[in-house]
């Protein structure tokens, strides 16, 4: 949906016609606001079981005797990373707890390539600290937020499935702005939040079905896991 289509929805949801004189919702006002407040609102409830179409890149190149890198993107999560330097297929690269680093490096240790990273905010941690340069070592996957201000054509990362979302979601903070009653827009956006995620669904297991556990689980572990086995310990 096109920004004017989402106002025009919206509009339509609420009784607000843009020809009202003094119109509380007028296009260039409070209804940019209140879509800018339903965008983000929307990418926090799809981050659980669609971050793919969420997703952005920014690779890290290690330095010598250098303990932390800040990454330039503003992101909501971090979603994997990956080693990517010219040897062989992408790695990942374990993200442990940083209160947890004393189990993977001592003090003052370095070493050609990490054994995995920590974050404190915007900031990457690899343990050991390199010892060597190595160009675009990792490529860091984060969830991006949306865009401050909806773009004429629409959203920016917002899959089309989800655009209605949009919609009910700014006429939720309407009506609650207004004092009026949010409670049928609140079940319209449970009803489409529920559909959007079972045709989610469908998309993304639709290939064969194997007796094993998703990828992502691997990365977060499981019941299934060997105490005290690490596998990027050598």
């Amino acid at each position: 949906m096109t920004k004017a289509e989402i106002i025009t929805a919206v509009r339509s949801l609420v009784n607000e016609i843009s020809t009202d004189a003094g119109a509380k919702l007028s296009d260039t006002g409070n209804m940019l606001e209140f879509l800018a407040d339903a965008m983000e609102q929307v990418t926090l409830d799809l981050i659980d079981f669609m971050p793919r179409f969420l997703l952005g890149t920014e690779d890290v190149s290690l330095e010598a005797d250098t303990e932390s890198y800040t990454l330039t993107a503003e992101f909501w999560q971090i979603y994997k990373v990956e080693r990517n330097v010219d040897d062989g297929r992408p790695k990942t690269i374990r993200i442990i707890d940083p209160l947890e680093k004393h189990n993977y490096t001592d003090v003052g240790e370095t070493r050609e390539e990490p054994r995995a990273i920590y974050f404190l905010g915007n900031t990457l941690y690899p343990i050991p600290i390199p010892s060597v340069d190595t160009t675009d070592y990792m490529t860091v996957y984060y969830v991006r937020p949306e865009a401050t201000a909806m773009a004429t054509g629409g959203p920016s990362y917002i899959p089309r499935p989800a655009h209605r979302l949009i919609v009910y979601q700014a006429c939720v903070l309407i009506a609650i702005a207004f004092d009026a009653d949010p409670k049928p827009y609140e079940f319209l956006y449970q009803k489409r939040l529920d559909k959007v995620r079972s045709v989610w669904a469908t998309f993304q297991h639709s290939g064969p079905m194997f007796l094993r556990g998703a990828y992502e689980e691997s990365l977060s572990g499981g019941p299934l896991d060997r105490t005290g086995y690490d596998p990027n310990w050598d």
